[in-house]
Order: structure tokens, then C-alpha cells, then sequence
């Protein structure tokens, strides 16, 4: 039986890094879970984790009428190429270690075919379902979802941010059945369906 984690409600580096290996293979022997890929990055200074997943945004996009794309072809000839949607909106979750709060946090980037970087605006939009919109909206001066840059690649990233996190995992888990495996499941399932991140029942068996 796997030993609870030595720093509950936190997470020690070495075991954050046995999470994410133990993820990862459940990932590996899972089918069908809906999330396309899954990645365990190793650096020198640590091990994160990349889930890849792609939503489809083509019905909830405001896709000009017929009629209005007629009109304008007149006038340019490019417009119904241009207002033709993308059927899916890529989204890279990162799953590091907070050197600050010592919790998991959970960086993403959004990638979308033929346009430019998207805002904090879509990311509500596309991504936070809507019935936890005004919930994220309303943690902190910032929200609960922030931009800032990716710790291991220096690009602009949005990331739910980890203050709350410990105080969280004191209150639905209990210290001592806890593991580093469960840790990081419980949390994804606290965090991930805030941003469209479903953990698959599958990973729970």
C-alpha cells in the first residue's frame, strides 16, 4: 500500500514527481478517457505534466448569416474564408509544483488554427463552463484565473492560481488515506472541471 503524503495538505517535490509518473501510466493503460495526449516532461529542476485536449467551439461561435456573408463577398472577396469557424480550439494543460505554496498548479495555453493569441475573454468564453464563471470571476482582485508566464517556457500563459489550494485539500481529504497518486487526482477534480479538465472515472478504478 502506498504511504500518505509526509506534508499534507502539501506535496513534496519527489512525491509530486511519483504522482505524476502514476498518472501518467494510468493514462497509458486507460482507453477511451477523452484526453488525446498526455506527456511527462522532465527537466533538470523537475517533472511537470502536459494533458492535451480539444474542445469544439463551432456552435458556440457568432457565425455571421448567410445572407450578411453574400453581402459582404461583394465588397471582399475573402470574408467567407475568414468567417468559416475552426471546429476545435486546442488546450495544453500544464500540471507543475508551486515552489511558493509547495500544491500543484495548473498552467494552460489555448491554440487556435489560423488565429491570433486569445484573451482572458475567450478563455471564459470557450473554456470555463458557464455555471462557474462568476465563481472564478469573483476569487481575488484578479479572478481565479490570471495570465502570466509559464515558469518553464517564459511564454504567456493563463493559470488557476494555487492560494487556496491547501485549505481545500484539508477539507474534502483526510491526511492520513491520502496518497501522492490520490492527491493529485483529487485535486485535478477540484481544479481541472473549472476549466473544462474532466478527470475520467476510468483513472479512479
Amino acid at each position: 500500500m502506498a504511504a500518505s503524503c509526509s506534508t499534507f495538505p502539501f506535496l513534496a517535490q519527489s512525491e509530486f514527481e511519483g504522482a505524476c509518473q502514476d498518472l501518467a501510466d494510468r493514462c497509458t493503460s486507460a482507453q477511451n478517457i477523452g484526453w488525446p495526449a498526455i506527456r511527462l516532461l522532465t527537466k533538470s529542476d523537475g517533472t511537470s505534466l502536459r494533458i492535451t485536449k480539444y474542445v469544439d467551439v463551432s456552435s458556440s461561435r457568432e457565425v455571421p448569416a448567410l445572407e450578411d456573408l453574400e453581402d459582404s463577398q461583394d465588397e471582399d472577396p475573402e470574408a467567407l474564408v475568414r468567417a468559416t469557424p475552426q471546429p476545435s480550439l486546442q488546450i495544453d494543460y500544464d500540471i507543475l509544483l508551486s515552489p511558493t505554496y509547495q500544491v500543484p498548479i495548473l498552467y494552460f495555453g489555448l491554440k487556435w488554427h489560423n488565429h491570433g493569441p486569445l484573451g482572458l475573454d475567450e478563455v471564459y468564453q470557450y473554456v470555463v463552463p458557464e455555471r462557474y464563471r462568476q465563481e472564478l470571476k469573483s476569487v481575488g482582485v484578479m479572478g481565479g484565473i490570471s495570465m502570466g508566464y509559464h515558469p518553464d517556457s517564459g511564454a504567456p500563459a493563463f493559470c488557476v492560481h494555487p492560494c487556496n489550494t491547501a485549505d481545500a485539500m484539508a477539507n474534502i481529504a483526510d491526511a492520513q488515506s491520502v496518497t501522492p497518486g490520490s492527491y493529485l487526482l483529487i485535486w485535478l477534480g477540484l481544479v481541472g472541471h473549472c476549466v473544462n479538465l474532466h478527470v475520467p472515472r476510468e483513472l479512479f478504478a
